[in-house]
């Protein structure tokens, strides 16, 4: 027996080069080796044991703390038994904030890099990209959903949380992806989808079936309530619900084109039920105060932190919790279903954090990070000191990308810094994620009317409405005209302002909106939702999501071709934005440093400092297509009373600028689209 334990293990280290052993840990498992099992003496860190307990507290009650609690220890020493050495290493060796270093490049699966035939791509295919985002220099890769899935919403919607999908080569496939993936260095961030399920799911199928109990791992209820669908200038369409207690609950109705309330109707055994779900109707809404709930999500977790998931997106944060009488957003259940589930990721996997995906108001994102800890860990035998925030540790700026887009689209500053302003601090270990364009529609929920109307009737004729006006589909080339230069500032902008920036697949090599998917999307929507819809009694307005026209297939030699052929537009693209990266992680001052407004003395001068220890850079954006004389005023008198020329290094050229400088005054000349980042 030991001989071919040794064997194993020597398999692992030549065959996966350590990369294969969180699967491997399992086989261990169940032959019943302890050859690296935790110290379960230090097995929960007492802080965050007491973060577990005061949340089941909060979710369940003071009398299942000492039922629930046992049930979460019993996860967390399976998981830590299954860890693998390499990870354990990497639990050691990371520090507290590493993911503020990171530039993440996000794709769809099945989409990125096709094949010549425009064969949907699988984990294997993906191997052949590692080598193209190696050379862009992006550290992170956002793998959209992968899990299995009927596909109803672009992975979304799963079926099977602990397996891969099929038409992507399935769990071993994924395996090996996985391994040569971090040969080459990268890290791993993958969707946490933990507020719904799919429709065929095995417990909605088992309830389907007559198992009543499943329905209750569902918000189900027996009566359908009195409802009145209206608009709300800053929230969109809304839902009144008028519920037995006479309390009212208003929700925000997602999706107004495909449904005209939150409630699914279905009969089993004769009788009617009502199924609560957020999004779309085969997407069902879990019930999280169901422990069951609760611990299947977490084995869920573990099991994803051990395959070597890095940073895990907590896919539609908010919503949680449903209480009747409420909005269902942001409630505090949610914010202590979320402490939870932190606090079991840092027991189980210290490398490893959380994002929050929540279209929301600064504001109310500010509590999701909670509050920062430092705390104490034993990892294998070897005490560690990290320091994070006890609910998320990195959470999606949304008002930040309608600013951003209204300032390019106007010519005028004006509209970041008061999305700016309005952004409150956030703990010292916690970042803001960055991003221009996503899988998802521009949204305009959180901007004023007038905002909202610029940027519809500059944005939409380029792309397509969303939400019935609430937001705008369509990529980031489309929307600034193909314009390299016009691409290549916006980025500049991306990958300079504090905060870890997100970059969506194509948008680097100038990738315009992709209508012909979005119309096939519709009609695959359409038949599956027929052929189900009758079994299950879902009713659906419309099939056509405009979303998809930013979403779709992309050969992998468009790519390859991106990077190598010089003649093309979509080189000029790519090796602006490989330049920005390059420069933002050579110089920590762009990761790590203080941010500052700089007033300019023209709306179209986007200017910023960012500073570090005795260094400076001042980022110059020209947002309009002129040529211009770009003044940027300091608070402090830097260069004297007497006006003179200075030469400042341009860190994207290499290249000496000339600028004239007196007092407080630097003016530099710009073409149209510019951007400099210059050393002081």
């Amino acid at each position: 027996m030991y001989k071919r334990l040794i064997s194993l293990l020597l398999l692992a280290v030549v065959s996966f080069n350590f990369c294969g052993l969180g699967a491997l840990a399992q086989t261990y498992v169940r032959q019943g080796v302890n050859s690296y099992s935790p110290n379960y003496d230090s097995l929960v860190p007492k802080k965050l044991e007491a973060s577990m307990k005061n949340a089941i507290l909060h979710i369940y009650g003071k009398e299942k703390v000492d039922v629930i609690y046992p049930q979460i220890v019993k996860i967390i020493k399976r998981a830590k038994f299954q860890r693998s050495p390499e990870l354990y290493e990497d639990d050691l060796k990371r520090d507290s904030d590493w993911y503020k270093e990171e530039v993440i490049y996000m794709f769809y699966p099945d989409q990125f890099g096709v094949d010549e035939t425009g064969k949907p791509a699988t984990f294997k295919t993906l191997i052949g990209m590692l080598d193209y985002l190696k050379d862009l220099g992006v550290t992170t890769i956002y793998i959209l959903p992968f899990a299995d899935s009927p596909m109803g919403d672009s992975g979304f919607d799963v079926r099977d949380p602990k397996n891969v999908r099929a038409d992507l080569g399935g769990m071993s496939e994924f395996e090996e992806f996985m391994c040569a993936a971090r040969q080459k260095g990268f890290k791993i961030k993958a969707d946490l989808i933990l507020n719904h399920f799919s429709d065929q799911h095995e417990w909605f199928q088992q309830a389907l079936k007559g198992d009543i109990n499943k329905l209750h791992y569902f918000i189900a209820r027996e009566d359908m309530p009195e409802y009145r669908q209206y608009k709300d200038e800053k929230l969109g369409y809304m839902v009144e619900y008028k519920e037995k207690d006479g309390t009212i609950s208003r929700r925000r109705l997602i999706f107004p084109e495909i449904t005209d309330n939150h409630y699914r109707k279905v009969t089993i055994k004769g009788k009617d039920y009502y199924v609560y779900h957020t999004f779309y109707p085969f997407q069902l809404d879990v019930n999280w105060e169901n422990p069951q709930v609760l611990y299947y999500m977490l084995d869920s977790v573990a099991f994803w932190a051990n395959m070597g998931i890095d940073i895990f997106r907590m896919d539609a944060i908010p919503y949680l919790s449903k209480e009747e009488g409420t909005s269902a957003e942001n409630l505090p259940k949610t914010h202590y279903v979320i402490q939870l589930i932190s606090a079991f990721l840092q027991t189980v996997a210290p490398r490893s954090v959380i994002q929050a995906e929540a279209c929301q108001q600064p504001k109310k994102i500010l509590p999701y990070f909670g509050a920062e800890k430092k705390v104490e860990h034993n990892i294998k035998n070897n005490l560690k000191e990290i320091t994070r925030t006890d609910e998320v540790q990195i959470a999606y700026h949304f008002p930040y990308m309608p600013a951003i887009w209204a300032s390019l689209v106007t010519a005028d500053n004006s509209y970041f810094w008061k999305a700016y302003k309005n952004t409150p601090k956030i703990p010292d270990s916690a970042a803001w994620a960055m991003f221009l364009r996503v899988h998802d529609e521009l949204t305009l929920e959180m901007v004023n009317e007038k905002t909202r109307e610029l940027l519809y009737d500059g944005l939409a004729p380029k792309g397509a409405a969303f939400r019935k006006g609430y937001g705008i589909s369509g990529r980031l080339a489309s929307f600034l005209d193909k314009n390299p230069d016009r691409i290549g500032m916006a980025f500049s902008i991306l990958l300079s302002l504090p905060g870890v920036p997100i970059i969506y697949y194509g948008d680097e090599i100038g990738m315009p909106n992709n209508y012909a998917n979005a119309k096939k999307t519709a009609k695959i929507r359409e038949q599956k939702q027929k052929s189900q819809g009758k079994k299950n009694n879902t009713k659906m307005l419309s099939y056509f999501d405009s979303r998809d026209i930013n979403r779709g297939p992309i050969k992998q030699k468009v790519f390859y071709d991106a990077m190598k052929n010089t003649e093309t537009y979509n080189h000029k693209v790519y090796k602006r934005v490989q330049k920005l990266i390059r420069v933002r992680k050579q110089y920590p001052i762009i990761t790590r440093g203080s941010f500052t407004e700089i007033k300019t003395e023209s709306p179209e001068v986007f200017a910023y400092v960012r500073a570090l220890n005795d260094e400076r850079v001042v980022v110059i954006n020209n947002l309009s297509n002129d040529k211009i004389k770009a003044t940027v005023v300091f608070t402090d008198d830097d260069f004297g009373k007497k006006s003179k020329d200075v030469y400042l290094k341009d860190l994207l050229t290499d290249k000496m600028i000339r600028a004239r400088a007196q007092s407080k005054k630097l003016t530099v000349r710009l073409n149209p689209y510019d951007a400099m980042w210059l050393k002081l």
